[in-house]
């Protein structure tokens, strides 16, 4: 009894095994596990994966998920299991998938992959064609690409990043920085002319669902402010969260022009659809200050009322004349900013309706809220393309 209760401790005081050391084989074989749906690139493309880059040589072209690449930035954290880049390469409108590539904040100083070829990704810009230029900051960038003419896109700081070739030989090993058995598909060339790219399309779909998710706060705000009569300033409790939404407005309407982008303040009153977007975003701001001096009783709830009206109308009107590339074509996204723009001019013509009497009429306090939630809607599901 005495020798099992001792073998019994013994065991329990022996530490266990260490884990084998993960071999390059061992994560080429997890990559590809878990990588394998992508081998078509329209499994890619619905888990949220964009075209990102051209066809770049001995590399291929890179198809972003921004999610992943958010993630692994922000938490220095590196997912086999979730690659934020896939490579692949083209030929007669057959894509293959041949890498991945793994992104950190910098260079790691412990070893996530074994052998792996680190190297600094210089912060870059980003134009229509997919093509790049380093620069420092977003404002440092040109607004037209110097040799192709196409507009900028977006900006990107400095990252880390290492291949893992586990679905495409390479002679130089599965974690080198670049594959020499793909140079007969090419390097990068001159792209058509794109009207909009993948980039450019999610980060507008991700904005409007932003703005969508502010509006449906403030329009609960609403509700609860008129619910009952409250005491300033929890009256005014919506007020502040209007000016913030409308200075997120300004910079993040646009990417490409002032404040963030290249694009000089002047440039504003050149560029119609930029101009319209700053001065939409100045509406939230407007509504925000009208509402707080309601709520201190410098502005009576009547004047609010027709003064929210004639700004819902305004609002409205100019999104029927929103249009990209500065040409007029009648497509969804045209026809999203068209609902939008109806709903802003029914409310509007409401509120002006309602105000006629002297007596603010009491369904006029649902009026607002119900006019945001629609709006909100239609933002939350906005999709372009």
């Amino acid at each position: 009894m005495r020798r099992l209760v001792l073998a019994s401790i013994l065991l329990l005081a022996t530490p266990p095994p260490a884990p084998a050391a993960r071999g390059p084989e061992d994560v080429v074989a997890e990559v590809r596990r878990a990588t394998a749906r992508y081998v078509d690139v329209a499994n890619a493309r619905a888990d949220g994966y964009l075209q990102a880059s051209g066809m770049e040589r001995h590399h291929g072209y890179h198809f972003a998920q921004p999610a992943a690449q958010a993630r692994a930035l922000a938490t220095a954290a590196l997912d086999l299991a979730t690659p934020p880049v896939l490579l692949y390469v083209e030929r007669d409108g057959a894509w293959q998938l041949v890498g991945v590539e793994y992104v950190l904040p910098s260079i790691p100083t412990d070893e996530p992959l074994p052998g792996a070829v680190w190297r600094r990704h210089e912060a870059s810009c980003h134009y229509r064609d997919f093509r790049e230029l380093p620069a420092a900051s977003a404002r440092a960038c040109a607004a037209l690409h110097p040799m192709s003419g196409e507009r900028f896109v977006g900006w990107h700081p400095a990252f880390a990043v290492a291949h893992v070739w586990a679905w495409y030989p390479n002679p130089d090993g599965v974690f080198a920085e670049s594959n020499p058995w793909l140079a007969p598909y090419g390097g990068i060339a001159a792209a058509d002319h794109h009207a909009r790219n993948p980039a450019e399309m999610f980060y507008s779909q991700f904005t409007h669902r932003v703005a969508g998710v502010i509006l449906l706060m403030l329009a609960a705000l609403t509700v609860w402010e008129s619910w009952r009569p409250r005491p300033f300033p929890w009256s005014a409790v919506s007020a502040p969260l209007w000016v913030a939404f409308g200075l997120y407005l300004i910079p993040s309407s646009d990417p490409e022009s002032w404040p963030y982008g290249p694009q000089r303040f002047a440039e504003i009153l050149d560029d119609p659809l930029v101009l319209q977007h700053k001065l939409l975003a100045l509406l939230p701001i407007a509504i925000g200050v009208i509402t707080a001096l309601r709520a201190a009783a410098v502005l009576p709830g009547r004047r609010l009322a027709r003064v929210l009206g004639v700004l819902a109308l305004a609002g409205g009107a100019t999104l029927f004349f929103h249009f990209h590339d500065g040409r007029v074509h009648f497509d969804s996204i045209y026809l999203q900013h068209a609902l939008m723009g109806s709903t802003a001019i029914g409310v509007g013509v409401a509120l002006l309706l309602g105000t006629r009497t002297a007596h603010v009429r009491p369904w006029l306090a649902w009026a607002w809220p119900v006019f945001l939630t629609a709006m909100a809607t239609v933002l939350l599901f906005y999709r372009e393309g």
